[in-house]
This record gives C-alpha cells, structure tokens and sequence, in this order.
C-alpha cells in the first residue's frame, strides 16, 4: 500500500510533467512569433503587466488551492465525501469574491500603475488582462479539486487547451493591432491570455460536472456518524489553511512585482533610455525567465502531486516519511542538474534558433544581452527545483510558516543587493539577473535547514551527488564533443537539437549503469507498464 502512495504520487507528478512539457513547449513557441510581432520593447511592456497579475493572482487563489488540496485528500482518506463537496463550493466563492476586487483594482489603477513603472503603454494590458485574474482564479481551484482526488488529467488537458487558445487568439490579436501601435498590439496579445483562461475555466467546470454526475456516490457520506462541515466550518478551515500557504506563495510574485516598477526606473538612472530599459526588462523577463522556467516544470509537477499525496496519509512512520521525502529531494537534483549545465553549454545557439530575429543591434547587443543573463542565471534552476521540493514537503506535514521565513530573509537580501547592483553601468539589468541567483540560494538554503529539522533526509553520498555529477560531466564532453565536430558542417538544429537530445540520452544511460537508484528507490517509480486504475 506503502509503495503504491509512491507510485502514486510519482504518476500524478508523470502525468502534470507530460502535460506542462507539452503546454510549456507551447508557450515557449508562442513566444518566438510574439518576440518578432513585438519586439524587445513590446515584450517589455508585455511583461510589465504580469508581475501586478501574478501578484494579485496569488493573494486571490494561490493558498485557497493549496487549501483545498490538502483539505479534499484528508477528507477523503477519512471516507467524509460530503465535506469534499462543502470545502469546494466555499474556495469557488471565496476565490471569486477576492478575484473580483482585485479585477477592479487593477482596471481602476491602470494607468497610475503603469506611469509608475515608467511605461505608459502599458495601461491598456492591465485592463485586458483583468478578466483573465477572475478565471484563472477560479480554475486554480476547480484543478485543486481534482488534484486533491489525486487525478491529474483535467489539469493536464486544461493546461494544454489554456496554452493552444492563448497562442491563436494572442498572435491573431496582437498582429491585427499591430497596425495601431505597440500598445496595442500588446492589448491584442494580453487579450489572448483572458480568453484562454475562459476557454480553460469552461472546459474545467464540464469536467466537474460530468465527474459529479458519474460519481454520485462521493457526495453522499456513508450512514456511521461522522463530523460534518457547515460552510461556515469549511471558511474557517479553508482560511486556516490557505493563509500562511499564501503567505509562503507570495513572495516570489512581490519580487517580480518589485522589479517591474524597479529595473526600468534603474536602469534609466544608470545611462540607457526609457525604450532600451524597457527592452532589457523584456529581455529578462520574457526570453530568459521562460527558459529558466521552462525545467521547473518537472519539479513544479512533483510538488504538485505531492502535497495531497502527503497530507492523505497520516499513519506512516517516520522512517517511511524520511525515504520518501528524501526521494523527492533526489529526483529534484537529478532532473535540474542537467538542465542548468545544458542552458549553459547551449545559450548562444538557444537565443539565435529561437529569437534572432525578434532581437535587436542597432542600439545595443540585444542577442548578446539575452545569453550571457542566461548563462549567470542557470543556477537558478538547480536553487528554484530545490525550493519548490522543500516547500512542498514542509506544507505537506503542516510546517507552512518556515518556508515564509525563508523566502522573506532572501527578499530582504535580494532587495538590497538589486538596489546596489543595477543602478551600476557595468552590471546594468545583470544585477538583477545576480540578486535573483543569490535570493534563490539562501532561500533553499534555509529550507534545507527546516526540512533537516523536521525530516531525516538520508542519502547515499554516491546516488545522491557523486553518480549524478559523473554523469552529467561525461553527456557534458560528449554533447560538446559532437557540437564543435558538427558546427560548420550541419545547421544549427543538427548541431544544437541533435547533440542536446544525444546529451540527454547519455546522461539517462549513465545514470542506469551507475547505478543511482536503489532497489526501495526504484519500486517508488511508476510502472507504466502496469495498468493504471482510477482513484476515484
């Protein structure tokens, strides 16, 4: 039964890693055509908007999903389906509520907001964007629902429909007010997303509906006395559970929010004009920080499942606790290991096959800019997948307060050392690009310290580091090897796909001959080779 808990949470992870790889993958194509509709500078204004969004987007669902989450899967390990029902209609209304208000905030304060942020064209955004907080806040807890139940497949297929509606409609409207001006065109593009997130939020709510038509049964509790929730029960409890989640959530949001009124105004004070400040952000913030992400998406996957996975199962011993978390960990080093070693073997030819020819020289080095913030922020990835993994396990075993502190150490620092770094001519936007490495670093860090506190992490120092670092080096020579063997003699999607795809495929095998999963390690892995039955 043990096992199968790892199992579990190990395909539910499997199915939302497919799921993002495939909408990221997505995302990231839309980028390339959006790059060269926009521009630097139009996707600078694009990504103006978002930090304000993603703010109010976790104050409005971020911890009430992670409430429900944990909640639902408690709820349902002790067989009280009915409450299922209760907690899910008070979130739904309670994220609606909060979403609503924050809409209007961000209509409202539209255009003090952007004349804040130094860029007044992106007013209309805010505006276009604002629908889209209402139902992505709604959707985020419909998903929390169903991961609740521990079945990832709508949340997978609203991941991938949500990506596909955005690219057509994002692209159809930012090429047709093209003609009018960035800022509309900008609009165009932002109002894409607000549809996406309608056509996401419709398709989820079916799914609802025909789960709650097919499964009569869990919305009626057996006839034993049980403790039932009142809704104003299930507020109390969602509110206990969703304010230090949100609390934890928000900080990496506000460290976005910060540096949207920040980098332009600093960058500005440093010697470059408003439109190649604005430009530099977009660079940062949309080509960079999507590839950067682009890894997390198998730890953010992991996390995911793993939340109610833990929370659903409070009679394990510790000595089963402390090997699965300690597995968790692992996997996250063994996927964003190579991930941050291959942004920085591959970052020029990633920037010139993806955004050549969205990118600018005539004022500055645009394309130069665009891979070397790559290469310094890399790491990030191997720091982010960490932290995500231990703020899931913390959650997980009711410990949500910690990584809050954490993050809001590295803030402080990160705060410090932005101010300092970017108003320098020489680091420039790379002062940013730094104060995010370094907040990430202590930030894990810490956590690391909390987790070791609560749990008895225990690895092999050969599985664990040793195996893994091997491996990594020798895919490293090899993909190099066969990238300056093929460089003048193939196009760049021989020399740079092929010879990735070779990279990872040696790094795979080695890992396998090496030897770094035990025999308990392995039997937590999914078998997909076994039929799959349905949870509920």
């Amino acid at each position: 039964m043990r096992k199968s808990i790892g199992k579990n949470i190990f395909i539910g992870a499997s199915i939302l890693a497919i799921a993002g790889i495939f909408s990221r993958a997505i995302g990231a194509a839309y980028k390339i055509p959006l790059t060269n509709t926009l521009g630097a500078n139009g996707m600078g204004v694009y990504y103006l908007i978002f930090p304000f969004y993603s703010l109010l987007l976790v104050l409005s669902s971020s911890g009430i999903a992670t409430a429900v989450s944990s909640i639902v899967a408690k709820e349902r390990a002790l067989g009280r389906k009915k409450n299922e029902v209760v907690v899910f209609r008070v979130a739904i209304l309670y994220s609606l509520v909060l979403s609503l208000a924050g809409a209007l905030m961000m209509i409202l304060l539209s255009k003090d907001i952007s004349l804040l942020q130094g860029n007044v064209n992106a007013k209309l955004g805010y505006i276009a964007i604002a629908p889209a907080l209402v139902f992505s806040s709604m959707i985020a807890v419909v998903r929390a629902y169903f991961q609740g139940l521990q079945d990832m497949f709508p949340t997978s297929i609203s991941y991938i429909v949500e990506q596909v509606v955005k690219v057509v409609f994002g692209l159809y409207f930012a090429k047709l007010f093209l003609a009018y001006g960035v800022e509309y065109s900008v609009f165009g593009a932002i109002l894409g997303v607000s549809i996406s997130e309608l056509v996401s939020f419709v398709i989820l709510i079916i799914n609802y509906f025909v789960f709650a038509k097919k499964n009569k049964f869990a919305y009626v509790d057996a006839d034993q006395p049980i403790e039932r929730y009142t809704y104003i029960d299930a507020f109390k409890l969602i509110f206990k559970y969703s304010l230090p989640a949100t609390f934890s959530s928000i900080i990496i949001p506000i460290t976005s929010f910060f540096d949207s009124f920040f980098v332009i105004n600093m960058l500005t004070k440093s010697g470059f004009t408003s439109a190649v400040a604005t430009s530099l952000y977009g660079i940062n913030n949309g080509i960079v920080s999507s590839l950067i992400n682009l890894p997390i998406i198998f730890t953010s996957a992991l996390s995911t499942a793993m939340i109610p996975n833990i929370s659903s199962t409070t009679n394990d011993t510790k000595e089963i606790m402390s090997a699965r978390c300690s597995m968790f960990v692992k996997v996250t080093f063994f996927i964003t290991l190579p991930c941050m070693i291959f942004l920085i073997i591959y970052a020029k030819d990633i920037v010139y096959l993806l955004y050549s020819r969205g990118l600018d020289s005539r004022v500055i080095n645009e394309y130069a800019f665009a891979y070397k913030l790559i290469i310094i922020s890399s790491s990030s990835v191997l720091y982010y997948g960490f932290l995500q993994t231990f703020t899931a396990i913390l959650q997980a075993i009711g410990k949500p307060i910690q990584p809050l502190i954490s993050l809001l150490v590295a803030l402080i620092v990160r705060f410090v050392l932005a101010g300092i770094l970017t108003i320098r001519p020489s680091l420039n936007i790379f002062g940013i690009a730094i104060s995010q490495v370094i907040f990430l670093t202590i930030a894990c860090l810490m956590c690391l310290y909390f987790t070791k506190r609560e749990v008895d992490l225990k690895f092999s120092i050969y599985r664990m580091f040793l195996g893994p670092i091997f491996a990594v080096s020798i895919a490293s020579i090899i993909s190099i090897g066969l990238r300056d063997l093929l460089i003048n003699i193939t196009s760049i999607y021989i020399y740079c796909i092929g010879t990735a795809v070779i990279g990872v495929g040696v790094y795979i095998v080695m890992i396998l001959a090496l030897k770094c999963f035990s025999a308990e390690e392995k039997s937590m892995l999914p078998q997909f080779s076994k039929k799959k039955k349905r949870i509920v």
